[in-house]
């Protein structure tokens, strides 16, 4: 069991951050003998998987919803662990994409010679890598 500000601390969330789901039943807390409140050891999981679905852009009420599947045995770990990878996946095509981007720009600067100057440069891997992602977003210089 924790106290709130062990809670807050871990999940690096402000204490009125966890009242906030607390009230909302969100999480969950017992009281201490001396009036602490104590949250239990999946707590942090449950910080974790709400923070999950806000980035989703989960309203509370969704979110509601989805703590409520947690609750009943409906949501396994190893489903929010899958989540949470997946929007890391999506999160790093986001930056491959905008990096793609700023060098798609870039080449549209250079002239073909040095185009395949650049190509030449790259490893057959890499080349080919870039290639495809250009091809993938309409167009390539090589």
């Amino acid at each position: 069991m924790y106290r709130i500000g062990e809670v807050a601390a871990q999940a690096q969330v402000s204490k009125r951050t966890i009242d906030y789901y607390t009230n909302l039943g969100l999480l969950i807390a017992r009281r201490s003998e001396a009036n602490y409140r104590l949250y239990p050891e999946d707590t942090l999981e449950r910080l974790r998987f709400i923070e999950s679905l806000k980035r989703r852009k989960f309203s509370l009420e969704e979110i509601k919803e989805q703590m409520a599947g947690w609750q009943a045995g409906g949501i396994k770990r190893e489903a929010i662990e899958v989540v949470q990878h997946v929007q890391e996946i999506q999160g790093d095509m986001r930056r491959l994409e905008e990096r793609v981007q700023e060098l798609k720009m870039y080449l549209k600067t250079l002239d073909e010679k040095q185009a395949r100057l650049v190509a030449r440069q790259l490893s057959v891997q890499s080349g080919s890598l870039l290639q495809t992602l250009m091809l993938l977003l309409g167009d390539a210089p090589f």
